[in-house]
């Protein structure tokens, strides 16, 4: 096997599948790479078992001067991609080695047993859908932040995806908060109820980086595949039955906030300021043109915000973990955002221009 290739270009996908290989697995095998190159370009692949990857590398950007495989380590041939200076690198291999060469710069990289490396499955010949990539990835961007981090809550540790009546809808809660969006997908798009691993959208959107066109999204025993220009992202199912998150969303509201993003999330990052660990939350008081911020960190001091509102209904105080809302105004791009309430006990609800819908529960202190 012989290649060479742009060394951005080659940095960009080690760097990727270096990720995946994990350090901490019990098999050795999994911290490697696997290179493949042929007539059609080159192929790095990865994998953790649970996650795997197959980044493509096309023949504008890597030459393949002799058809081949290699498996080598992926934080050695990782760094020596990002550290070299060289516009160009090539890798040809050896008998027990493989050569990377840089400019005036030689490494000699030990090769392991490609036999040994696990195959990561490509994706079934007919997809459940299609989407275009960037708005894949805006829909991940507004929904995984919400999804749950104790490993103890295994169902809500990734985003629910499902076709629904002509609608992509991906939804992600922590139980605290819970976000949710939808896209237009066409007619025959059919998509089963998934939960999508947190991990495996973070590539998603790395293969999306700098390249546009259509996702292709397909599922086959527990798993699912993501597959676009830059190659295939596989993973498995996120097991567990995720709640009925359409139960906790509210319908009907008596108190209706407009106000500028931008200057909510000024306001808010104001409030945070003055709060602690033991007590992370701030009291938003409604009123006439007027939403007051006010928070306290024990024994260090307090704050009081004014920002401009229109507000529809009677005054309301109601209290808030200021950091969820900063979280689903940092993932819009509207220029005003409305906040529905009811009472100082109930969820509120944010919304966007775009669709976007963000169910967050008040801190309610008896």
């Amino acid at each position: 096997m012989e290649l060479a290739g742009k060394r951005e270009v080659l940095a960009e996908a080690f760097s990727t599948a270096q990720v995946i290989a994990t350090t901490r697995s019990t098999r050795p095998v999994l911290q490697n790479l696997l290179i493949s190159a042929s007539k059609e370009g080159v192929v790095i692949t990865a994998t953790d078992m649970e996650i795997g990857l197959k980044w493509k590398i096309p023949v504008e950007d890597c030459t393949v001067k002799r058809e081949g495989t290699v498996l080598v380590s992926a934080a050695r041939i990782a760094q020596i991609a990002r550290v070299v200076e060289a516009e160009e690198i090539s890798i040809s291999k050896g008998e027990s080695s493989c050569t990377v060469r840089a400019g005036r710069s030689v490494f000699d990289v030990v090769m392991e047993g490609v036999e040994d490396f696990p195959e990561v499955p490509d994706p079934p010949a007919k997809a459940a859908l299609e989407i275009e990539s960037d708005k894949f990835v805006l829909m991940t961007r507004k929904t995984v932040f919400a999804a749950a981090r104790e490993a103890t809550r295994y169902s809500l540790n990734g985003v629910y995806m499902e076709v629904k009546e002509g609608y992509l809808e991906m939804v992600a809660t922590d139980g605290r908060r819970l976000a949710m969006v939808k896209e237009r997908v066409p007619k025959d798009a059919k998509l089963a109820a998934s939960i999508v691993p947190q991990k495996a959208l973070s590539f998603v959107e790395r293969l999306a980086q700098g390249g546009d066109g259509a996702f292709s999204i397909s599922v086959a025993e527990r798993q699912i595949f993501f597959t676009g220009a830059k190659g295939t992202v596989v993973s498995r199912l996120v097991e567990g039955h995720f709640p009925p998150y359409s139960e906790v969303i509210p319908r009907e509201s008596n108190r209706k906030a407009t106000i500028s993003r931008e200057g909510f999330i000024s306001a808010l990052r104001q409030a945070l300021l003055m709060t602690s660990e033991d007590s992370k939350s701030a009291l938003l008081s409604f009123a006439g043109e007027d939403l007051t911020l006010t928070s306290r960190a024990p024994d260090e001091g307090s704050s009081e915000i004014k920002v401009g509102i229109k507000y529809e209904g009677d005054p309301i105080e109601i209290r808030f973990n200021p950091q969820f809302i900063i979280d689903a105004l940092a993932v819009t791009d509207s220029e005003e955002v409305t906040l529905e309430m009811k009472e100082p006990s109930t969820p509120a609800v944010l919304k966007d221009r775009t669709g976007f819908l963000y169910v967050v529960m008040p801190i309610y202190i008896v």
